[in-house]
């Protein structure tokens, strides 16, 4: 069971560290939560929820044969663990400039936000780099653990969409035109440091493993 937590926990706050960065979902989010209220983004991490529920099964068939290979396992850690440090020092870099969230930004948006969440996810080559790296490992670890290792994960991963999005809908929904700086960059050093630990681990894992 303490392998479950670990899991989820940890996916969870991988997952909090890539959702907290601006990027295509926090644009459709602020604008439908402008339209539609504090439910858009809940809508949207649904329809983001969708395509990746999809791809976590396809790369657990296609991994699921090599679950007992070193070397692939490996090697998917080691290339995990090299995005996830890649992402750290981003994360730190995007705090050091102050980098804010601006809930003031309308951008119109002709779909429903169920659509809008699918749509942000597959157009953006970043999210198919991290399920065939981060991703990956996180699948092969949790097959470990059969089907309630994958329901671990996935519930994690999706769980920190929830939080985030969830919370910047509700803002905009009260008329917050942004988010405390200070706590925002507080999260944002946390979260690096936290993914710098996991991409060691990661590569320390890989390279043992081989």
């Amino acid at each position: 069971m303490g392998a479950l937590i670990g899991i989820f926990f940890s996916s969870l706050g991988i997952g909090l560290s890539g959702a907290l960065m601006p990027g295509p979902m926090l644009s459709v989010t602020i604008a439908e939560a402008y339209k539609k209220g504090f439910w858009a983004g809940p809508l949207i991490v649904l329809g983001h929820a969708i395509p990746e529920f999809v791809l976590m099964v396809l790369f657990s068939l296609g991994l699921n044969r090599f679950i007992k290979d070193d070397t692939v396992q490996g090697v998917i850690g080691i290339v995990g663990g090299v995005f996830l440090g890649f992402l750290a020092v981003k994360i730190f870099i995007e705090a050091r400039r102050g980098i804010t969230v601006d809930l003031t930004a309308k951008q119109e948006i002709g779909w429903g936000p169920v659509v809008a969440g699918t749509w942000t996810s597959i157009s953006n080559p970043g999210w198919i780099i991290w399920w065939a790296t981060i991703g990956a490992k996180y699948i092969l670890i949790s097959l470990e653990h059969g089907i309630v290792g994958l329901a671990f994960f996935f519930v994690g991963h999706e769980l920190a969409d929830l939080l985030w999005y969830s919370l910047v809908s509700f803002l905009v929904s009260r008329g917050r035109g942004r988010i405390s700086d200070r706590v925002y960059h507080g999260l944002l050093y946390g979260c690096s440091v936290m993914v710098l630990f996991f991409a060691a681990f990661f590569i320390y894992n890989g390279i043992r493993t081989i």
